[in-house]
């Protein structure tokens, strides 16, 4: 392959769907949470999350990928992605949101495509170069104008929960990172069903008495929420985000969480009639030009990786 055509490689439009999907996932998350919080408790409802999500990628994984086995070897860092990426990132979250304000969790969440350069940089996964560095923090601007930083609330009373909440961004950031190496010998569909196993091993002894207590007194309408919540923003986010990272690298699948203060607004003016403020729409810009500054170097380490091939 000629450097020209290398040059004008595209990152495929695939994959940036699919991280847009992720968001509109991510962000219905938060209303059908609201509503199935009302009967089950909260480690209770991240017990059945995982557990039916994982039923349903075991099931899947053996219709679709019924010949590809896991290597004995690569068992080990299936379990620490599911410690990083579920057992410790949802317990985390919700032990954090459980101390400090909604504001305060939103907030924090956009320092996850920070801490995942940081992460990359610090294992030698990728490079920290000017315009990733530039194009995280015109995002990170952008998200933070759509949230209302300003609310931002620092107190004995939520300290805690902000630390609790910080370290859920931490573990996160650290799965984006350490999973790509397994998506480069397994499938999306392996490589996540493997990972939610162990990672249900992790949070059963957390949430399964809480979850039997409920379960015989939950109504139909919170059996539904909690489907919805294991099949779309669960199965669904970790699904297509592991699709993303065996195509791009982790900065550029971690950027696009800046999307979904702009997706929540606009479902809140659809389901709630709110107006859009002028904030949402700047903000909303900051955060294009941001992911357009890390596509482009994205596709720019794409093509040099392939020339020295």
């Amino acid at each position: 392959m000629s450097g020209t055509t290398v040059g004008r490689e595209r990152i495929a439009a695939s994959v940036h769907a699919a991280l847009i999907a992720v968001q509109l996932m991510f962000a219905s998350l938060s209303i059908v949470g609201k509503i199935a919080l009302r009967e089950l408790p909260p480690f209770g409802l991240i017990c059945a999350r995982v557990t039916l999500a994982t039923l349903v990628l075991v099931a899947a994984r053996a219709l679709l990928r019924r010949g590809e086995r896991v290597a004995p070897r690569h068992l080990a860092e299936l379990a620490l992605c599911a410690f990083f990426g579920i057992t410790a990132n949802m317990l985390l979250f919700i032990a954090g949101l459980a101390r400090t304000t909604a504001t305060n969790a939103i907030v924090i969440g956009t320092t996850i495509p920070v801490f995942t350069v940081g992460v990359a940089v610090v294992l030698r996964k990728e490079a920290a170069t000017l315009a990733k560095i530039i194009g995280l923090a015109v995002a990170c601007i952008g998200a933070m104008v759509i949230v209302g930083a300003a609310r931002f609330e620092v107190g004995s009373g939520q300290l805690v929960g902000n630390l609790y909440v910080v370290a859920n961004s931490l573990s996160f950031s650290i799965y984006l990172v350490i999973s790509r190496r397994l998506l480069a010998t397994y499938s999306p569909i392996t490589v996540v069903s493997w990972t939610f196993v162990f990672g249900t091993l992790g949070i059963l002894p957390f949430g399964a008495p809480s979850l039997v207590a409920a379960a015989p007194h939950l109504s139909a309408r919170t059996w539904m929420c909690v489907a919805y919540i294991a099949m779309f923003p669960t199965v669904g986010t970790y699904f297509l985000n592991l699709y993303a990272l065996k195509r791009v690298p982790a900065s550029l699948v971690a950027i696009y969480i800046y999307v979904q203060p702009i997706v929540g607004a606009l479902m809140a003016a659809a389901a709630l009639g709110e107006r859009p403020s002028m904030s949402t729409f700047v903000g909303g810009a900051l955060i294009g030009v941001g992911i357009w500054l890390v596509t482009r170097e994205a596709r720019r380490l794409r093509a040099l990786q392939a020339t020295q091939a």
